[in-house]
């Protein structure tokens, strides 16, 4: 069972994803997925190693003066322990972008996350795995390389 002050680690790992996308540190994400397996299409593709996550995101999310000018919104966190040490959670998430006098505030995006965590021997929790599944594209012309308008 995990303890409250294991659950908000575990939380704030999905919020600092979250934060560190927004904020176009790209580099911030390789080390916070590093060692980890990433599967940003879902489990039947190819992982992409945690410590070139950063790398691949910065090839194809488009920035405006060093930012993708993006909100992640993580919502709806369902957090589940088998045994100690161990977590995982099933979230929702949203992106919002807006690029002024090119894309009004809109959802560019939609879906889920499946992630895995350790806790290591001094108490620190990891992602060990993320699948990131997207449900729903809105308008991600703006926001990634290869975006069009999606119906």
């Amino acid at each position: 069972m995990l303890t409250y002050g294991d659950e908000r680690a575990v939380l704030n790992l999905l919020y600092v994803y979250a934060e560190l996308v927004d904020s176009g540190n790209f580099d911030g994400l390789s080390v916070l997925f590093a060692g980890v397996p990433v599967f940003m299409a879902g489990p039947d593709q190819p992982a992409v190693p945690g410590e070139m996550v950063g790398e691949v995101m910065h090839q194809f999310v488009k920035t405006y003066e060093g930012i993708p000018r993006t909100k992640h919104l993580v919502t709806n966190t369902i957090l589940e322990s088998d045994a100690p040490g161990q977590a995982r959670t099933r979230s929702q998430f949203t992106v919002l972008q807006n690029v002024p006098g090119v894309l009004p505030l809109q959802v560019v995006a939609s879906g889920r996350y499946h992630d895995e965590f350790t806790q290591n021997a001094s108490g620190t929790w990891a992602f060990s795995q993320r699948i990131m599944l997207v449900d729903a594209y809105g308008d991600a012309s703006a926001h990634l390389e290869t975006g069009d308008a999606v119906s």
